[in-house]
């Protein structure tokens, strides 16, 4: 079975190089191709793209850096939505609608709560045009066994958040 994931890196410094990009995300898991978007000009655009050897490395690698400060600039880490349908986001990934949720809630409470019962891809808490919580959000999983863990492990069940 093929587990390769496929995730869009946004925000990159522009002196960047591929080589660059494979090297920060081998602190994730194994990498098996990093590429920087160029320009006509053969300048970077800001963006690229990694591909990782399984599901979980993906996770995990979201999971260091997303939101991280490299070179001064914060990167967006997620699945890659125009991979290929064997990679994160693709046939494999679920996601799984959370309601009744505290209105203190953040993603991030969300994403450290269902990531107990696997690789977490992406939390959203959805929020309403005032900016406050509407109590319901979504949590996609990089696999589908581990959204069927977290169904499993939280239908009906109350979470404490502190």
């Amino acid at each position: 079975m093929n587990t390769r994931a496929q995730l869009f890196v946004g925000n990159l410094p522009y002196r960047v190089r591929w080589q660059d990009l494979k090297d920060l995300f081998r602190r994730a898991g194994t990498v098996l191709r990093a590429d920087v978007s160029l320009g006509p000009d053969n300048r970077s655009r800001g963006y690229g793209t990694v591909l990782l050897a399984t599901a979980e490395d993906a996770g995990r690698a979201i999971d260091m850096l997303n939101g991280y400060c490299w070179q001064t600039r914060v990167l967006e880490v997620r699945p890659d939505r125009l991979g290929a349908s064997d990679v994160v986001g693709g046939a494999g990934m679920k996601t799984l609608f959370v309601g009744n949720l505290p209105f203190h809630i953040q993603w991030q409470d969300l994403k450290d709560l269902f990531r107990a019962a696997g690789a977490v891809a992406r939390a959203d808490v959805t929020v309403g045009p005032d900016g406050r919580s509407r109590g319901f959000g979504t949590v996609s999983f990089v696999t589908e066994d581990g959204a069927e863990r977290a169904r499993r492990m939280f239908d009906g069940c109350v979470a404490a958040f502190s």
